[in-house]
This record gives structure tokens, C-alpha cells and sequence, in this order.
């Protein structure tokens, strides 16, 4: 067994206008809590600083009573230089002409993931780059379900893209990078609590009311005002989440959950990413998109729980099988696509594919209350 003990200042990065650099922090440690997760003991240490070299690190204390220790700050750096300003431009009968919010860069194609939040009643949406370069930007792809949002700029002059990681363990160190409103960039870093949460949530797209989202994690790193949009890393620098900017409550569970940030779903964030970058030179395999629907997001909508198809390429298998936007796939050969005991894919396309080239996939479908069978052939290859 492995425990690990994370040296997590809330570090500042100083910054000109929009060009991001590191700054420096001097470090004095006060303990404030033991989370446990994942195999380890992460001790949660708090940090208060003025000026001195940077230090984000975790320390590892392997089994054989060894131990490193991994110095964050290069992954800070890397990260920070991929975390972009999403401005959200308003309509003249609003109060303010325009808001700020996060993003980070998620392809070399242009592709700049945040939350709905950001854009949430846009009139028009820009991208600030660290450089300051402003782009407009248009949204290549939104899921209500997971709050999760992909913007589309078009520039040769693109900061690295981030990368996904594969998994998230539960007690994983989670490093929070921002630039909240006031243009100074901050670093918070904590560990993650819960995965495949579903909350309730302010709704971004009205003055008031709530709502359900699927798949969030939930993290002790604070989160400022402003950072919505703005990525959860992990160790390695890769994007395990998506910032709110809020302190959200789960449902199910008592008010004092309400103490913690939250983080959507980056898997689908990156399953979004796939598939535009497929999408865009052609269909995916099966020729269709979907998205998921727990029971919580389905009965907000007044959907069935399973995958809601959202587009279907003319000429695919999907199209050849008679699915239709808006239908709800239930089952797969007689298994329900969700619930207990089936398995959970990343989308709807992978489960159909994991049974292999040219097979024949019985598919039940539902729309508007009416349930139909329908058979797919998957592509020979």
C-alpha cells in the first residue's frame, strides 16, 4: 500500500495581461485534514505565502517504507499555458455587455472545452488566448446532461492541447487551475472525494431554478468565483474534470456536503472531443451520436434512462437500422444500456461496437412513449 502526503500551496501564478508565468511563493504549512481514498492517507496540508520559489509536490511512501517526492510545479506551468479566458458576449437587454469564464485548449484543431456555464445565454462567445490573442468562437458540440460544452476557434497560433486521463481514482491529488475574474491566475490543489455523482445545480441557462447533472466528481480543492470552465488535473497534468466555479450540493446527501466543489464529467468532455475530430472528415463506425440519460436526467426531461440519439449520419448502419434523432435506446440484445448490472460505456457507440465487425445488434428504442425493435448491422470493419 502506498500513502502520500500532498504539499498543496493555493498558489498564485503572476501574470502580465493574459500571458500567463509562474510566480513565486513562500510557503508556511498549516494541517487541515486527513482524506483517505484510493489505497492512501492523503494528508491535506494549507499553505499561507508571499514571495519565494514556487513548491507544489506529493510525497509517496511506498510499501517497502520508501519514498519520493514529485514536484508539481512543472505540471502547473504546463497547464497554466493551456488555460484560456472564455468571454461571454451579451445581448443589449442585458445588465452586463459581458462575462468572463474558463476553458482550456483540447485539441490542435481548435477545440476549447468548458462548462455550460460559460456560455449559458451568449449572444456571441470569444476565446482570450495566454498570448491575449481574442478569437470568436462558435460551439461545436453542448451536453445538458453532463454540463459539459466544446467551442470551436480557428488559429495556427494554438497553446499545447491538454490530455485526458483515462481514469480517476478515488483519493487521486487533483490540482485546480483558474484565471478568475481580475487576471491573475491561482493553483489550488486538494483530492477527489466522490466520482459519478449526480447534482443539482443552479440551471446556466435561467435566472433561477436548478439543474441535473450526471457523472460530477467531487474535490476539497476550492474553487474560485470565475472559474467555471477551467480544468481538475491530476498529477500528470492530465484533465480529470471540469471546474463549476460553484459549491453545488449532491443529491441525497445532507447540507454539509455543500462545503465542497465539484467537477463535471471529462470522460465525455473527451468523448465529445473524439467525436467531432471524427465527425468532422466523416461519421463514426455506426454513424450516430448519443448521449446518456441516468434516471435523474431523464425524468428531469421527461426521458426514459438509456442513450438519447442526437444525430444520425444518412447512409450509416445507424440510418440503415431506422434510429431517429430524439429516440431513446433502451436495451442492446435484450440488455438495458444502463441500471444495474449493465455496463456503462463511454457512449453508446463503443457498447455497440464492442460486439464486433459485421454482427447484428437487436436495438430497442422509444419516442414519445412508443417502443420499437429495430436491428443494426455493424460496418464489417
Amino acid at each position: 500500500m502506498e500513502s502520500a502526503d500532498i504539499d498543496a500551496p493555493p498558489e498564485t501564478i503572476a501574470q502580465r495581461p493574459l500571458a500567463i508565468r509562474l510566480g513565486a511563493v513562500a510557503v508556511v504549512a498549516a494541517i487541515v485534514g486527513v482524506v483517505v481514498g484510493g489505497g492512501g492517507s492523503f494528508l491535506l496540508l494549507r499553505h499561507f505565502y508571499s514571495t519565494a520559489p514556487a513548491q507544489v509536490t506529493i510525497r509517496t511512501t511506498t510499501s517497502g517504507g520508501g519514498s519520493k517526492t514529485t514536484s508539481l510545479s512543472s505540471v502547473v506551468a504546463q497547464v497554466a499555458l493551456s488555460v484560456v479566458e472564455v468571454v461571454r458576449q451579451r445581448g443589449s437587454s442585458q445588465p452586463s455587455a459581458s462575462s468572463t469564464s474558463d476553458g482550456f485548449v483540447a485539441s490542435s484543431t481548435g477545440l476549447i472545452v468548458t462548462s455550460e456555464g460559460a456560455v449559458a445565454g451568449a449572444a456571441g462567445v470569444e476565446v482570450v488566448l495566454p498570448s491575449g490573442t481574442v478569437l470568436p468562437a462558435t460551439i461545436a458540440a453542448a451536453d445538458a446532461a453532463t454540463g459539459v460544452v466544446v467551442l470551436q476557434v480557428s488559429t495556427t497560433t494554438l497553446p499545447p492541447a491538454l490530455t485526458f486521463a483515462a481514469s480517476t481514482p478515488l483519493g487521486a491529488a487533483v490540482v485546480a487551475v483558474s484565471l478568475p475574474l481580475g487576471g491573475t491566475a491561482s493553483v489550488d490543489v486538494g483530492t477527489v472525494s466522490e466520482i459519478g455523482l449526480t447534482a443539482t445545480v443552479p440551471d446556466p441557462a435561467a435566472s433561477s431554478g436548478t439543474a441535473v447533472v450526471d457523472g460530477m466528481l467531487r474535490t476539497d480543492a476550492p474553487e474560485p468565483q470565475g472559474s467555471s470552465g477551467g480544468p481538475l488535473v491530476n498529477t500528470a497534468g492530465q484533465v480529470i474534470g471540469i471546474m463549476t466555479g460553484q459549491r453545488m450540493q449532491p443529491q441525497g446527501q445532507g447540507s454539509s456536503a455543500a462545503a465542497f466543489g465539484f467537477g463535471l464529467d471529462a470522460s465525455f468532455a473527451n468523448y465529445l472531443v473524439q467525436a467531432i475530430a471524427v465527425t468532422g472528415g466523416g461519421p463514426k463506425p455506426v454513424g450516430l451520436v448519443a448521449r446518456w440519460l441516468t434516471p435523474a436526467s431523464g425524468a428531469a426531461t421527461g426521458l426514459p434512462s438509456g442513450a438519447e440519439v442526437l444525430a444520425v449520419s444518412p447512409g450509416s448502419a445507424a440510418s440503415a437500422a431506422g434510429l431517429q434523432v430524439g429516440e431513446v435506446v433502451t436495451a442492446v440484445d435484450g440488455s438495458a444500456v444502463l441500471g444495474s448490472g449493465a455496463p456503462r460505456f463511454p457512449d453508446l457507440t463503443d457498447l455497440l461496437i464492442s460486439y464486433g465487425p459485421a454482427a447484428v445488434v437487436a436495438i430497442t428504442a422509444v419516442k414519445a412513449g412508443v417502443t420499437q425493435q429495430l436491428s443494426l448491422t455493424l460496418p464489417a470493419g
